[in-house]
């Protein structure tokens, strides 16, 4: 049994050689279609990775609705269909001092403009205002220093953690730590200094308008109080009351009547995000309840996959070249089962005699699927350079995102599993064909 096996093995090995030239065009027809559909899932899969690995996980972003009634023109604002998530500063912080045993953070993102204490030069860079522990919660890599402490945030102490890249720009080969750091006109002190630090996508705070996948990202963290007691006014997205959604703002910010904070929570189990989801719909019930919020309460708990899937992060264009490489890869396929088919009955009157000897329908069946099988690796290993091909021209469109798209060697793994998959697939029925063949009717003479 072995021995015959063995042996329907290798005469299907040998049936590669059989007819150069069909079997050139079926690697390449599967070559073609693996690597478009390979490089559509790798940029895929790139898109859809977790922006933190081991941190995002725990995070979940809060939100109740503290939006006024709505009217006939906020209906018609542009960004209506957007999942609302801005919290008033007194809201976020009444939730955070109910919750003292979670760590919360409240923050926004906003450019800012800072200088050396004692230098001419400046730098426009991007920072995190934060009430609470958002550094830490968020895995900002410190190299050195330490992040602000509870104390110092509630004293309104103006501390600051600066990104390594704007530390050097600012005060050259000197260590940052320590140094004075002037934004507006108060000095922070910079008590650490941060590695990069850029997830992709941004999730931490999406707004309106915003590159979600640009590799620039904030490199300043800031304690918010003292951030707002400097005299920063946040140049970002804004829900205020009486006047709908407020855009990018570049003015002083009415800090009582609009929203501008994020809610982030860090939840490491079940129970904790349950207590944590009831604890945030009793909010809501308890303010609407008082008369504070105009609409009926609502809250929303969401982890950080949920949050980018609602606000379509991963465009639906790459889902939509993904079906189209996976009607593409079908009809190589077709045409593949077709060629398979004419090679198998070329050569009805080999596979006739072997019936003839005594070999079973399974051994012909074998042997078919064995030439199927390595056309099939064939054509994965002619799609890895193709691949690279296509994630190459990928990379070369400016849209963002495009720069993710790279082979990673784990990848290698699943194309040859799909090259397997995809020659057994297309050479079954082929193959059932051929096993089926009877003998007398292709050895007989004419």
């Amino acid at each position: 049994m072995a021995s015959a096996a063995r042996y329907a093995v290798e005469l299907g090995l040998r049936g590669l050689l059989r007819h150069p030239r069909t079997m050139l065009l079926t690697v390449i027809l599967l070559g073609l279609g693996l690597a478009a559909v390979m490089s559509m899932l790798t940029l895929l899969a790139m898109l859809s990775a977790d922006p933190l690995p081991g941190i995002s996980e725990r995070l979940h972003l809060a939100w109740v609705d503290s939006r006024a009634a709505p009217t006939s023109a906020s209906a018609a604002e542009p960004d209506a269909d957007a999942p609302p998530f801005l919290w008033k500063l007194a809201d976020a912080q009444a939730l955070m001092d109910l919750q003292p045993a979670v760590r919360q953070t409240a923050l926004v993102s906003t450019p800012v403009t800072v200088q050396p204490g004692d230098g001419d030069r400046s730098d426009t860079t991007v920072a995190v205002l934060a009430l609470g522990p958002m550094p830490s919660m968020f895995g900002v890599p410190l190299l050195r220093g330490r992040y602000w402490t509870a104390a110092e945030e509630q004293d309104r102490v103006p501390v600051a953690v600066i990104g390594d890249a704007t530390a050097r720009a600012l005060f050259g080969d000197i260590d940052a730590v320590g140094r004075d750091l002037r934004i507006g006109s108060t000095l922070f002190r910079v008590i650490g200094v941060a590695g990069a630090w850029a997830p992709r996508p941004r999730f931490h705070f999406l707004q309106a308008g915003q590159a979600v996948w640009s590799e620039r990202s904030e490199s300043l963290f800031l304690p918010l109080h003292a951030a707002l007691d400097a005299g920063v006014a946040p140049m970002a997205t804004r829900d205020c009351d009486g006047r709908g959604v407020g855009g990018f703002g570049f003015d002083s910010i009415d800090l009582g009547a609009c929203r501008w904070l994020a809610l982030w929570a860090e939840l490491p189990d079940e129970s904790t995000r349950a207590a944590y989801a009831d604890a945030l719909a009793g909010y809501a019930r308890s303010r609407h309840a008082a008369g504070v919020f105009e609409r009926p309460a609502a809250s929303r708990l969401d982890s950080v996959p949920a949050w980018l899937a609602a606000n379509r992060v991963v465009p639906d264009s790459v889902r939509l070249y993904l079906w189209l490489a996976v009607g593409l890869l079908a009809l190589c396929m077709v045409n593949v089962a077709g060629l398979l088919a004419a090679r198998f009955l070329r050569r009805g009157s080999e596979l006739g005699v072997r019936r003839v000897l005594g070999a079973p329908r399974r051994s012909v069946l074998v042997q078919c699927l064995v030439e199927a099988l390595a056309a099939g690796t064939l054509g994965g290993l002619l799609a890895w350079p193709l691949t690279l091909f296509g994630l190459w021209v990928i990379r070369l469109q400016d849209h963002g995102y495009t720069d993710l798209a790279r082979f990673e060697p784990r990848l290698f793994a699943l194309l040859l599993a799909l090259a397997i998959g995809t020659g057994l697939l297309v050479g079954l029925v082929p193959a059932l064909r051929a096993a089926r063949i009877e003998p007398v009717l292709q050895i007989k003479s004419p």
